[in-house]
């Protein structure tokens, strides 16, 4: 019944709550996602990233504007919670800088950011600056959590026979800068317009480790093998720096779909077999 169902969810959500935990407890990790259950199949989606000495201070080993470093750390874990289907609910930034002026601008190109990205949400923003000690290097840390329903979950929804489609170029960043602007890099924008697609299965920010890393995830996620073809377009081994890259697995026939509504440049890169 659904009356047992909801007591079961409640009071597996109390247990969480008041640090007891069971073998039975909702909470659990997939790829970087943690997912805690909640109710009657709701679960919240946390994703978070770090990024240190890239900004504006002295003793930056990557001197770059904050309108790029902030985007670039914003970016990875918002991708994470809509690539999975979820409705993002708070974003939390932890800055290891003062408020004034450095914390307060960065928040600005948060809130500004959001806005451009993700207009059809309201984003709850909290977080905390380093006010008690003069800071020389940047560091920033985001959380972003999002609520999950399961009609709309799209983890491990990879199915046999899907292509693999690279929207965006990687780039590493290290050793060529790239914009956050740039057209060829994927966005925020891109990963809500994809997930927005009835086409499109599952979707992967690409990380540090490489298109084929992360589409070799997307295969053993679902049991299932790779296939890679040949004389490819892009660096599938190189990192993609702040996720300038996603997968996305679905048919082949939405190849046209996928590259009208994402605005990127779109290479298929392979197949789940």
């Amino acid at each position: 019944m659904v009356t047992d169902a909801l007591v079961e969810s409640f009071s597996s959500l109390k247990s969480l709550a008041t640090g007891k935990l069971s073998a039975n407890t909702g909470v659990s990790r997939f790829r970087d996602l943690t997912i805690i259950e909640l109710i009657m199949g709701i679960k919240l989606i946390i994703a978070c990233d770090s990024n240190a000495s890239n900004g504006e201070k002295p003793n930056d080993i990557h001197p770059n504007p904050y309108e790029e470093s902030t985007v670039s750390v914003l970016k990875i874990p918002l991708m994470e919670v809509l690539a999975a289907g979820a409705i993002p609910l708070i974003v939390v930034d932890n800055l290891c800088m003062e408020m004034h002026p450095t914390g307060k601008r960065i928040i600005e190109i948060i809130k500004e950011e959001l806005e451009r990205s993700l207009p059809e949400y309201s984003i709850a923003l909290t977080g905390s600056t380093e006010d008690n000690f003069p800071t020389i290097q940047s560091g920033f840390g985001i959380t972003a959590i999002g609520i999950l329903d399961p009609s709309f979950n799209r983890l491990q929804s990879t199915q046999k026979g899907d292509c693999i489609f690279c929207v965006g170029i990687p780039q590493s960043g290290i050793h060529i800068p790239y914009s956050e602007r740039d057209p060829s890099v994927a966005e925020i924008r891109t990963v809500y317009l994809l997930s927005q697609m009835k086409e499109v299965h599952e979707i992967l920010p690409v990380g540090s480790k490489g298109v084929l890393y992360e589409a070799t995830q997307l295969a053993e996620c679902v049991n299932r093998n790779l296939k890679i073809y040949e004389n490819l377009n892009i660096d599938i081994h190189t990192s993609a720096g702040s996720s300038t890259a996603v997968l996305v697995t679905a048919p082949s026939s939405a190849e046209p779909y996928i590259r009208k509504i994402s605005g990127k440049p779109v290479n298929l890169v392979g197949e789940i077999i």
